[in-house]
């Protein structure tokens, strides 16, 4: 599906139309039809034609010390630079002529065409937003980032300058469709005829990446900014046999298994430099490099950390390139190498230079793939060596940060200038949680701290724990549910356990990475508990048939009683401050009051109530065998008459037992035989029972 819109969008403003094979479409239409995926195919925009940009000088400077390894291909857009394309989508510029002529892979041109789409065509332009994978017999393009770019709603700039042997063209901070500036990506493209320094003699593309993003817009079937169809990395002569690819990117990460292989992460190409030539033959390209530390001199500082990392592709599917170097003169310091052969071979070398080094060294990279026949590129670089007489910097400091606050670290002095890693300044710093270095510089040398993590602490939560209410005028003990470093209780104690009162307590403490935390407040009662007490009407022993009156008569101790429950026999009754009782029945009852204050707090009183019977139940017989049953001379109900008197005489009206308060507790001993005795029973009421009573054991 291909669609292209003008440069300027004046076209498009003006009411132009769109057409292909007598098809007309207005923008509105255009933009909807993509949205839904129903353009034609080989669809086209008709271009506004554009007069031709002037060519401009070429800005060389370049270069600068202290950079660690690194060095920048990005030409920074300035007045030298003309917009390509005004804010559109699948737009393209005018037919831009060329002062050289560009060679791809044998075919020559002195034209071409910036598209929005992230790549330069020649003979026609191309406004298709879903890119394909190279080889490709369609598409005449070179292509540092071909995918669904969208400049609208200040989604970014393209814009491109012209030198006497080469075109640049910068995509600054672009966005994706539709209008999506959520993410961006940077990048640039140089073309020349090999002439060019910036992109290197004998060489005639470089590819330059900055932050990157994004990698497929939804009209591509991306979500986000990621997934559908992959963006791609290369140059295609058109001719579906001679191109490069260096890879198709689909999702977030650094993952990359080489240009061939399964879709790789976008942030891979962060940084990234590849320069290569198209004025060869692709049936055998030899490895191709790309590092940030290509640049033509590098400018490092005695004891600098130093990286290096040079990645060599192997252009053609299967093939494995091997990698090597050399330093002449060679480095005293130590070098620490990592060298990983591959379809895409990676080196890796990290020094710090020593003062021994100080001067010029060049490093000449050697890749060597394993193709018929076998190819070789080799790739120098100068590094220029600066003594400086301070020594790198150490940081120092916490390296714990509680949570919601942070630890301060220190990079040790003697530098006028410290730029740390997550880009703050200053010789101390309050960071977070993460992992940090310091460049410090003096003039034009930066040196490379150590690195030291800061690790985040939990901040202690406090949870107050005891007895919060308590009766009895108690005091509560308060602890908190685990232990701490440190407690400053609310009553000013320092310990780990408090005893109090009524009262409103909290507790700070610190745990064992000194991090500060506060409990909840809570509240403490420590209240008097009541005295509970009733008194009956009548009070005293009732007979049956009688109703009792209780009336309360407790005391809260302070508290006003808020609740009462009544029981007989353990039965609830009533629950208010007096209880009526009929008894109908002679016996013991066990009446219960319990109180309750407003502060919670219990007691109960206890009294027996007596009910006496009218009647004594007199016996006809007793066995005082010592058996346990019948023992006892009994008369029920006699225990309820005090001073009750009793004289038992035998048959001969002898007496053989007399008590002036008799309770049913007389059993005759082995002198008083079997036999039957008399009786006079008499209460203080006057009353009097007599009678036989036969005694057997």
């Amino acid at each position: 599906m291909m669609k292209h819109l003008s440069l300027l969008l004046l076209a498009l403003s003006l009411g132009a139309t769109a057409s292909a094979q007598g098809v007309a479409l207005t923008v509105e239409e255009y933009q909807q039809m993509k949205l839904a995926g129903t353009l034609p195919p080989e669809f086209h925009v008709n271009f506004s034609t554009l007069p031709p940009p002037a060519v401009q000088p070429v800005n060389q400077e370049k270069g600068g010390g202290g950079t660690g390894g690194n060095c920048n291909c990005w030409i920074e857009p300035d007045n030298t630079y003309t917009l390509a394309l005004a804010p559109n989508d699948d737009g393209s510029s005018s037919m831009i002529t060329l002062p050289f002529q560009f060679n791809l892979y044998g075919d020559l041109y002195n034209t071409c065409y910036v598209n929005n789409n992230g790549n330069v065509s020649f003979l026609q332009p191309f406004s298709t937003y879903s890119s394909q994978g190279f080889p490709n017999a369609s598409f005449k393009m070179v292509a540092p980032f071909w995918a669904d770019v969208d400049t609208r709603n200040n989604g970014g700039t393209v814009m491109y300058k012209l030198t006497q042997n080469a075109l640049y063209v910068n995509w600054t901070d672009v966005g994706y469709f539709n209008v999506q500036t959520d993410k961006l990506n940077t990048f640039q493209l140089i073309i020349s005829d090999g002439t060019n320094t910036d992109v290197g003699i004998g060489s005639t593309v470089s590819f330059c990446y900055k932050d990157m993003q994004w990698t497929t817009g939804s009209a591509s079937q991306g979500v986000n900014g990621f997934g559908g169809t992959p963006a791609t990395v290369g140059a295609n002569r058109g001719n579906g046999i001679d191109y490069i690819q260096f890879g198709r990117f689909d999702h977030p990460g650094t993952d990359y298994d080489g240009p061939f292989g399964a879709s790789d992460g976008i942030s891979w190409l962060d940084n990234k430099n590849f320069v290569f030539t198209t004025a060869v033959s692709t049936q055998n390209i030899p490895p191709i490099a790309s590092s940030t530390s290509l640049c033509d001199t590098i400018d490092i500082c005695v004891n600098e950390l130093v990286d290096l990392d040079v990645n060599f592709l192997a252009p053609e599917p299967g093939q494995t390139t091997t990698a090597s170097y050399t330093i002449t003169p060679p480095l005293n310091a130590t070098i620490t190498e990592t060298n990983t052969p591959g379809n895409t071979a990676n080196l890796h070398l990290q020094f710090i230079p020593v003062v021994q080094d100080t001067g010029l060294h060049v490093i000449t990279y050697t890749a060597a793939d394993d193709g018929v026949p076998p190819l070789t590129a080799t790739v120098s670089v100068v590094i220029r060596v600066f003594y400086v007489a301070a020594p790198p910097p150490v940081i120092t400091g916490d390296s714990i940060a509680c949570a919601g606050e942070g630890a301060l670290i220190t990079a040790t002095g003697g530098f006028e200038n410290y730029e740390w890693s997550n880009g703050f300044n200053g010789q101390t710093v309050l960071v977070g949680p993460g992992t940090y270095y310091v460049e410090a510089s003096t003039g034009a040398c930066i040196m490379v701290s150590n690195s030291i993590t800061v690790t985040e602490a939990p901040a202690p939560t406090p949870v107050i724990d005891g007895v919060l209410f308590n009766c009895g005028g108690e005091p509560a003990v308060l602890s908190t549910t685990e232990p701490y470093a440190t407690y400053a209780w609310s009553n000013g104690s320092t310990s780990p356990t408090v005893s109090v009162g009524t009262g409103t307590y909290s507790v700070s403490v610190t745990n064992t990475f000194g991090c500060p935390g506060s409990s909840a407040s809570v509240n403490v009662l420590s209240a008097n508990s009541p005295d509970a007490m009733f008194v009956p009407n009548p009070g005293s022993e009732v007979f049956p048939g009688t109703t009792v009156e209780y009336t309360d008569q407790s005391n809260g101790n302070g508290s006003p009683i808020v609740g009462w429950t009544w029981m007989v026999d353990s039965v609830v009754v009533g629950n208010g401050t007096t209880m009526s009782q009929l008894f109908e029945n002679p016996g013991n009852y066990t009446i219960t009051l319990t109180v309750t204050t407003a502060d919670g707090c219990t007691d109960t009183y206890t009294y027996e109530q007596v009910v006496i019977p009218t009647e004594i139940v007199v016996p006809n017989v007793f066995s005082p065998n010592n058996d346990g049953t019948n023992d006892l001379l009994t008369f029920e109900g006699v225990q309820y008459y005090p001073n009750t008197s009793l004289q038992v005489l035998n048959r001969w009206g002898q007496q053989v037992f007399s008590s002036s308060n008799y309770k049913n507790t007389w059993r005759p001993g082995k002198e008083v035989p079997d036999g039957t005795y008399f009786y006079v029973l008499k209460l203080v009421t006057g009353k009097e029972y007599t009678g036989s009573v036969t005694l057997v054991r």
